[in-house]
Formats: structure tokens, C-alpha cells, sequence
């Protein structure tokens, strides 16, 4: 089942990287960036990380809260000297897709096929081969981003589901929901 606007967001608690417990509601009265992201391998996700950590002052200033979502195990996150850098918001490992399956994150195929046929692949691995990014044989190959703004109220603002590998929602629109005019 897809989210749309207006939704309440779906709670869920699991536990992060480091071991801790991380509830989404208890970061309620914030707004939330909540994405997911295929494996820890994955160029195009990691690339859309690297991204938005280069405006990770401007973004916490701004009292948005940021939560990825991988498929990757949390132990393959936390030996990943990149992913490990991620900090100060949450980077969950769920490699059963127990919230992925909540949020209605979609796998497929067709969907990966033609980002590798159409997209510039190799560009973007070339891009993210200085990250020394693990591999991860374990996660599925065709999970497709998705994002999803939650206000303050705890809903659903925004609901993104990916056309391809690398469709997140688009930096303006975070920026604009995050309150930053520049």
C-alpha cells in the first residue's frame, strides 16, 4: 500500500547503526525527511547521501530531521567508513524491509534495467568508487527510492515513490519544506 498526503506517518522503532533504538514518532514536531535507499553498494543512493551531507549544516539548522532507510544490514552500515559519517540523523539498516514493506517501497526489475540502460551508470560509479563503498550480495537489487516529507502533525506532507534507481525527490522541494529560501 503507497502513502499519500495526508496520511498519518506509519511509527515503527528500530534500532540504528550504533545499536540504539530509534522510534520515528518520537522526533514528532519536527519535519522529517524519511528516505530509503537500495544497499549499502549502491552508487546512485550513495551519491544522493553524499548530497545532501554537503548541506547537512544548513538542513539541521533548519530543524529538519533526516532518517535513511537502507535494505543493508546494520552491521554492514556500520563498517562502511562513509555511512559511518552520516551522523548526526539516524541510518537504520532493515534487511528484512519490514518498513519498507509499511511505507510501500516498491522492487523492481523493469524499473532497475532501465536505469542502468538509460542513466549514466558508469559515470555515477566512478562518481562514489572514492567512498570504498562494501558490497552487499545479501540486499535485493531491485528495490526503487522512494521519500516521503512528514510535518510537524506527524503526516504525511509528500509521498515519493521512485520511477528508477536514482529518482529521489528534488533538492528544492526538501529545501522548501525545510523552511531554507537558498
Amino acid at each position: 500500500m503507497k502513502l499519500t498526503k495526508g496520511q498519518s506517518a506509519i511509527d515503527f522503532t528500530m534500532k540504528d547503526i550504533y545499536g540504539n533504538d530509534f522510534k520515528l514518532s518520537d522526533i514528532k514536531g519536527s519535519k522529517i525527511l524519511l528516505s530509503f535507499y537500495r544497499n549499502v553498494n549502491c552508487p546512485f543512493c550513495n551519491r544522493r547521501v553524499h548530497k545532501l551531507m554537503a548541506n547537512n549544516l544548513r538542513l539541521k539548522k533548519s530543524g529538519l530531521q533526516i532518517v535513511f532507510m537502507f535494505e543493508s544490514s546494520s552491521d554492514k552500515l556500520a563498517k562502511s567508513a562513509f555511512h559511518q559519517g552520516i551522523s548526526p540523523w539516524p541510518l537504520i539498516g532493515d534487511p528484512e524491509k519490514k518498513v519498507y514493506t509499511q511505507y510501500g517501497v516498491e522492487s523492481s526489475f523493469l524499473k532497475v534495467a532501465s536505469t542502468i540502460l538509460y542513466s549514466s551508470f558508469s559515470k555515477v560509479r566512478k562518481e562514489t568508487a572514492e567512498l570504498n563503498l562494501p558490497e552487499d550480495n545479501d540486499a535485493s537489487k531491485y528495490t526503487i527510492a522512494a521519500d516521503f516529507l512528514i510535518d510537524e502533525d506527524f503526516n504525511v506532507e509528500k509521498a515519493h515513490y521512485g520511477k528508477h534507481l536514482d529518482d529521489h525527490l528534488d533538492f528544492a522541494e526538501i529545501k522548501k519544506f525545510a523552511g531554507l529560501r537558498y
